[in-house]
């Protein structure tokens, strides 16, 4: 399925478990920092895609590890997401749920 990046919303995540599914990807968007990479994702609780900044070390050493693990892609990797504190530069923590 082809999604339009401009149309899709970027998915915040917060200190309580997200968990989500990637469905597309990776692609990269511009933003004010220069190209980022990005994921699309299925969370729970939501009813469109999401698109996920996978920039972050702590986020892209795991999926990294999982993608490996999936025979090099990303569609279909399941996961959970949360950030380890309310600061803005707190790290990510993710765990495989498959």
């Amino acid at each position: 399925m082809d999604y339009d990046l401009n149309e899709i919303s970027q998915l915040r995540i917060g200190t309580d478990w997200t968990e989500m599914e990637i469905v597309n990807g990776p692609d990269v968007v511009l933003n004010f920092r220069g190209y980022t990479p990005v994921v699309l994702v299925k969370a729970q609780h939501q009813k469109r895609v999401k698109m996920l900044y996978i920039s972050a070390s702590s986020i892209s050493k795991k999926l990294e590890e999982l993608r490996i693990k999936n025979n090099g892609s990303f569609i279909g990797l399941k996961f959970r997401l949360c950030k380890e504190s309310e600061d803005k530069m707190a790290k990510y923590i993710l765990e495989p749920l498959n």
